[in-house]
């Protein structure tokens, strides 16, 4: 499965803790920009459950969109991305308290053949932590950095499947939902037990920092 980005071994590493986050919902916004593309190709995607395929319709039939539409479209979107996709509100602030903490390292399930666009993307907005785009498990490349960091990792992702594998990868792992888009939010499946969830990344760097707290060495 392809990756692209610094091996798990080149990463900086300045702290024992770790942060990662995932980028689409994340740090950018995917949704909104999915949903303008959607428009441009005469379809809609309605907010009745947490899924894209057959909550995508034709605007003049009414008939869902096909999945293979679907990739096609989000593709459009990941090589249009530095003109489309925008950061999510306060993640860059509460980015630049954290890596104060702990080490940053963005990990996305993107297609890895758009690791330059997203790159340049990340860096026009000041984001330039290292950049994983992987078709692997993202619990498989957790794993490996719980390797070279022994303090604590944060996992930070908006789908709550994700979450589930980064816990049965690495148990000690500490889980973040934090999900951009307020209307799938109703239609979440169950998270993992334990998860901390945010309402947005002033809510996010709060908690995360608490947990960096929790397992920082007494003065």
């Amino acid at each position: 499965m392809a990756t692209v980005g610094p091996a798990i071994s080149e990463l900086p590493k300045h702290h024992d803790s770790l942060v990662v986050c995932d980028v689409d919902e994340v740090i950018l916004h995917f949704i909104a920009p999915f949903c303008d593309l959607l428009a441009e190709h005469g379809a809609r995607l309605h907010f009745e459950s947490f899924r894209l395929t057959g909550n995508v319709r034709s605007l003049s039939t009414g008939a869902a969109v096909s999945g293979h539409e679907l990739d096609r479209i989000t593709e459009l979107l990941y090589a249009r991305q530095i003109d489309l996709q925008q950061p999510v509100d306060g993640a860059r602030e509460a980015l630049a308290a954290l890596r104060e903490k702990a080490d940053v390292v963005f990990l996305t399930a993107m297609t890895p053949s758009y690791h330059a666009e997203r790159r340049a993307l990340l860096d026009l907005h000041g984001l330039h932590d290292p950049l994983i785009a992987t078709e692997r498990s993202k619990g498989g490349v957790l794993a490996e950095m719980r390797e070279r960091w022994r303090g604590p990792i944060v996992f930070v992702d908006d789908l709550p499947p994700n979450l589930e594998g980064a816990r049965r990868s690495v148990p000690d792992i500490r889980l973040v939902h934090l999900m951009a888009n307020r209307e799938f939010r109703a239609h979440l499946p169950a998270m993992p037990s334990g998860t901390i969830r945010a309402e947005d990344w002033p809510d996010a760097a709060r908690q995360i920092a608490g947990v960096l707290a929790e397992a920082a060495p007494a003065s």
